[in-house]
Parts: structure tokens; sequence; C-alpha cells
């Protein structure tokens, strides 16, 4: 296997897959008219999907990063978060990242950063609290302009 790494923005077909992925690990589903979604495939297989969700006219969560377990290890997360921070079609709103922990230095090299200053909309910070009741492992708030 060569592990070609293909990421692309997914197509409203494929809504049923994103979010069936989503169930599986308790992720909230995904609204294609409402986010800009990304599918990873390693030689030409489905390997891992990511999003970037409008929260308000100021603020976007980058999020929902995802990879199926047979395809970790091999860089399809960060083909994902590189592919969104790229291409992310709200790139002058502040995005907002919740990531665990143990990820924080992965979020730092895409130039997140801990919350210094800026206030986190309602939202964000809510589901922040949540997270860090939810999850056994500490959820981070990140962010980058």
């Amino acid at each position: 296997m060569s592990n070609n790494i293909i990421t692309r923005k997914a197509d409203r077909s494929e809504m049923d897959w994103i979010n069936s992925c989503y169930r599986e690990i308790g992720f909230v589903k995904s609204d294609f008219d409402k986010e800009f979604i990304v599918i990873s495939e390693v030689d030409g297989h489905k390997a891992g999907l990511g999003r970037v969700v409008v929260i308000d006219k100021a603020n976007v969560e980058l999020g929902g990063i995802y990879v199926l377990e047979e395809f970790r290890k091999m860089g399809v997360a960060e083909s994902i978060v590189t592919f969104l921070c790229d291409n992310n079609p709200f790139a002058d709103q502040v995005v907002w990242c919740l990531p665990f922990e143990h990820l924080k230095e992965f979020y730092s090299s895409f130039g997140f950063a801990e919350n210094k200053g800026l206030k986190a909309p309602k939202e964000i910070a809510e589901k922040h609290l949540w997270c860090n009741d939810a999850y056994q492992k500490k959820v981070l708030l990140l962010s980058k302009t």
C-alpha cells in the first residue's frame, strides 16, 4: 500500500457516511449547508473526515476530526487539518478548536494557541465546559485568527 492520501471537500451525497461516522463516535451530526466538510482517502478508501462549523458572523469551529482506526498514524489527521486551514471559506473569522490536551502540539503546528484575551462565543465556551465534564481526558480551548 502506497498510502497516497487525498483530502477533498465532501459532496452532499456523502452525508450518510459522514453522519454514520460521527454517530459511531458520539459527535454531533453534520449539516452540509452550514459547514465546510472534508474527507480524506488513502489509496481510494475513505479514511477520515473533519469540518469547520459556523458559530456566528465572527467565529467558526474546526472540529469533528476523525480518522478510522485502520488509517491512523499515516498522516491522515494532518492532511485533514491542513486542508481545512488552507481552504477554510471562513478564513476572516476566529477559528476555535477544542482538542484533547495531548494534541496541543499537533494543533499548535497549525497556528492554534491557548486563548489569550479573546472571549470565546457562548456556544464554544459551553461546549468546552461540557467536553471537560464528559471526557476523561482534558479538553483545551484553542483559537487562531
